[in-house]
Formats: structure tokens, C-alpha cells, sequence
């Protein structure tokens, strides 16, 4: 594997949560990560954790395996450079999800107890965390409210845009070129049968919306595929 950490640096620093933070706990956080590679499909992180600090996705690409879901789900949330998980564990609550990596990636974390003496020593950085929190509620709620829309094409429209970082996101993020994704896997995560995201994305390729090739998917029209999710066509 090779990364370059100056680039993951940038990233994190110019994206995501960490961009709307303060630029004194901002220099705190990128001085004090440490940083460690994740080889394609191991564990970044396990449910049950209670010990883990707050990590961020340098490069690469995570799938976010969330522990209310069914085994047969798969991916629930899609991490992206600039995107932070491990909160739980900072509030005192065991981690619910666990993390793999898609592709070979950089993950930096703070370790819980430099946070928690940080925290300590500086309380008015709670609302940087406050910050974070309200990203991941977005992030949720707008998955939640996505899954409920009661027509397959504009839930798999939808679901794409977010799992590639053009959804529900409240601090911007750089997508990247294109998501580490099954069809099968998209299927489930969209709440729709392998057979009916097949014809979807097809119909998606021919109208240039997407590139869909094995385990990959490249979103090339963002902006048509939001009109479909948002049904701004009637």
C-alpha cells in the first residue's frame, strides 16, 4: 500500500467536520493523529469497542456495518475521506457498527484518552464534538428518510448519491471517482431485489447517469440523479 499522508492531511483539514471546527482544536486534532493503513477487507474498527478513539478516513474507502441491521443488509453508510466514526465510545457507549475496508485505506485516530483530557481542559470543545454529532444524525435521518420512498428508482437514485458523498451531508466532502460497491450489496443497502437494481442501473448507464462495471460504481451526472431521487420530473 502506498499513501501519502500530507494528502490525507489536506483532505481531512479542508473537508468534512473537521473543516467547520475551530482553527485551534482543528491544529490540536491533525497534530496528534495517528495514522495506520487498513489492507482491503479488514476491520478498521469492530462493534462492541468501548476503547476506541475518533477516527478519520485519509484515503481510501470503508463500508459502515451497522449492528441494528440484518446480517444479510450488508453496507449501511459508505465512508469517505474527510468522514469521522468512533464517536460512541467518547459518550461512554460501546461502538454499535463495525468498519471494513473497501479498498486499501488511511485511517487516523485520536486516542479516547488525549480526547477526554483535551475535553477536559478545554470543555468549550464539546461543541466541536457537538459539531460531529450533528453530521452523523443528518447523515442518518437523511438515509431514513431516503428508504422510505416508496418508489424503487428514486430509493436506488438516492441511495447512490449518498453512498458516494452527494447526500445528506452537512459539511461538503470530495467524492471520490467512483464507490467500492456490489450490485448486490447497493441492492440491499436500497431495500430493492438484486433483479430490480439491475434494470435500474441499466437504464441509469444508458442515459449517462453512471459507469457501473464489477464491485465499482462511477457517478457521472450528480445532478440528473438528484433530480430523480428528489422526483423533480413529474
Amino acid at each position: 500500500m502506498r499513501f501519502n499522508r500530507e494528502a490525507a492531511i489536506t483532505a481531512i483539514a479542508n473537508t468534512g467536520w473537521l473543516a467547520a471546527c475551530t482553527p485551534a482544536f482543528r491544529d490540536w486534532v491533525l497534530a496528534d493523529l495517528l495514522w495506520r493503513e487498513v489492507p482491503e477487507g479488514q476491520a478498521a474498527s469492530h462493534a462492541g469497542a468501548e476503547d476506541m478513539g475518533l477516527c478519520a478516513i485519509g484515503q481510501g474507502q470503508l463500508a459502515f456495518l451497522t449492528g441494528f441491521a440484518m446480517p444479510d443488509i450488508g453496507t449501511a453508510y459508505s465512508g469517505l475521506p474527510g468522514m469521522w466514526f468512533g464517536h460512541a465510545p467518547l459518550l461512554g457507549l460501546p461502538m454499535v457498527g463495525s468498519t471494513v475496508a473497501r479498498v486499501d485505506s488511511l485511517v487516523g485516530t485520536i486516542r479516547l484518552t488525549q480526547l477526554r483530557t483535551r475535553l477536559a481542559d478545554h470543555p468549550q470543545d464539546w461543541q466541536q464534538i457537538a459539531l460531529t454529532l450533528s453530521d452523523i444524525f443528518m447523515h442518518a435521518a437523511g438515509a431514513h428518510a431516503d428508504l422510505l420512498m416508496p418508489d424503487s428508482r428514486r430509493r436506488l437514485a438516492a441511495t447512490i448519491l449518498r453512498l458516494g458523498g452527494h447526500r445528506h451531508r452537512r459539511y461538503p466532502l470530495s467524492p471520490p471517482p467512483e464507490i467500492a460497491l456490489t450490485q448486490e450489496e447497493l441492492a440491499g443497502t436500497s431495500a430493492v431485489s438484486r433483479n430490480t437494481a439491475g434494470k435500474y442501473l441499466r437504464d441509469m448507464e444508458d442515459e449517462g447517469l453512471i459507469d457501473c462495471r464489477y464491485g465499482k460504481l462511477r457517478i457521472l451526472n450528480p445532478r440528473r440523479l438528484m433530480a430523480i431521487a428528489d422526483d423533480e420530473q413529474r
